[in-house]
Parts: structure tokens; sequence; C-alpha cells
């Protein structure tokens, strides 16, 4: 149902609250082999407890032009010892909140009363499987970027 096209580039970020580092990739979803949606992770590398943020966006990816039809949320998702904890947050909680082309930002309620909810969790299960920067972080090991570029 979906397939991943990873991003080319990992973003090495200094957090502004702790002036520890972290990572942020990026990927496009396909849903039925139709452009449906992107994602941002930010990878809390810095910090001593794995967590992960995504924000998730769904809808008319193949319309420059329809920012109305395109919604996203932000997840936190944490390992733990049998799969990986997902929770939908609020949208400020993204640092990708400004970026107008994601469309219309849905909060926690919002989201969870929406009709694509079940889509937010399976591209979000999707993605911590597949892209390999984001598996091998939530998994406690080194960040692999193979295939992409570091920007600093």
């Amino acid at each position: 149902m979906f397939s991943l096209e990873l991003g080319e580039e990992v973003s090495n970020i200094t957090c502004n609250c702790c002036g520890e580092g972290f990572k942020s990739v990026c990927g496009f979803i396909k849903k039925d082999d139709d452009a449906y949606g992107v994602y941002f992770a930010t990878l809390h590398t810095g910090h001593s407890d794995i967590t992960a943020s995504l924000t998730i966006s769904v809808g008319k990816w193949w319309d420059d032009t329809a920012l109305d039809e395109r919604h996203w949320v932000e997840l936190t998702v944490k390992p733990s010892e049998t799969n990986f904890n997902m929770r939908l947050e609020e949208p400020d909680c993204s640092r990708h909140k400004d970026f107008k082309s994601l469309g219309i930002a849905l909060g926690r309620d919002e989201a969870l009363s929406s009709h694509l909810k079940e889509d937010f969790f399976a591209i979000a299960d999707y993605v911590v499987v597949e892209d390999p920067a984001v598996n091998s972080y939530l998994l406690g090991n080194e960040v692999n970027i193979r295939g992409r570029v570091c920007k600093h």
C-alpha cells in the first residue's frame, strides 16, 4: 500500500532549549504508487532517552496548489521492549509547524476523530520500520544515514 522515497539530506541541528544536538530527516510517501504525503523525523540524539518526533502530512501532494486538501499531525515515538509507542501531540510541538506546504494542522483531539487517523498511524508505523535513520535510532543504534548527505 505505501512506498517510501528517502530525502537525501540529514540535518544536524542544535536544540534551542538545551543546546544538545539532534538529527532531522525527511521522506516522501506514496500510496498505491501516487504521491500522498511527506514526513519529517526529528531524532533527539543528544538526549539520554530515545525519542523521535514525526510530522506527517497527507493529502493532495501531487498538486502544488492544494494546500487546503492536505492535513498534518505531530506524533511522538518512543521504543518499548516489544514495539514503538506513538502519541499524537499538538501541532505547536512540531519544529515544522510554520511550513505552510504541510497544509492544515490537526490538533490531538481533531486527529483522533479524523477519518485520516488510521493513515497517520499506518504511515508512522511504516516510517519507523522502513526509514533506516529512524529505525536505527529508535532501536538504540547509531543513526544509519547511508544514501543521505549530512548538512551542518
